[in-house]
């Protein structure tokens, strides 16, 4: 008989009991230095599934994670940097793939690196402006147009001036 859903089973629940005997402190800490979630989870034999339920099975956990993952970024980041500096001549095509693989590591785990280009999308319709002038139009037709302001100052150039 399967176990209800959501509930591990005895084999998940070792698993489980694995990564709580190894402790946040040391995966966590390997996640900030670099090193992939996978390879995580294929060394310690956990899935995604159960990965996640270990994640969510303390209420700060994930937070935890989340620091961790922020950390990884400025690991990249700084991988990258140090990369580039060294670069040789003999080596700058390689050196260059790194850098460029370090910065997208780097942005994934921390948008503080992402560079991106935003697009700001700016839809004006043409016939809203035609009509919104054909309307100023008509109003200065009709003589309905007001101009608000001061205009004690201003003459007309007639006899009083």
């Amino acid at each position: 008989m399967m176990p209800p859903k959501g509930v591990p089973t005895k084999v998940g629940a070792q698993k489980l009991a694995r990564l709580e005997e190894i402790g946040e402190e040391e995966i966590f800490g390997r996640i900030a230095t670099g090193e992939m979630v996978k390879d995580l989870q294929k060394e310690y034999d956990v899935g995604y599934k159960l990965w996640h339920k270990w994640l969510d099975a303390d209420k700060d956990r994930r937070k935890r994670y989340e620091v961790a993952m922020l950390e990884a970024g400025h690991f990249y980041a700084e991988r990258a940097v140090a990369t580039a500096q060294m670069a040789t001549r003999e080596d700058v095509n390689v050196a260059r793939l790194q850098v460029d693989t370090d910065k997208w590591m780097a942005s994934k785990r921390n948008a503080a690196y992402d560079v991106r280009q935003r697009d700001v999308a700016v839809n004006i319709s043409i016939g809203d402006l035609h009509a919104q002038a054909a309307e100023l139009m008509r109003e200065i037709d009709a003589g309905n147009v007001v101009i608000e302001g001061d205009f004690d100052d201003v003459t007309d150039g007639g006899e009083d001036a």
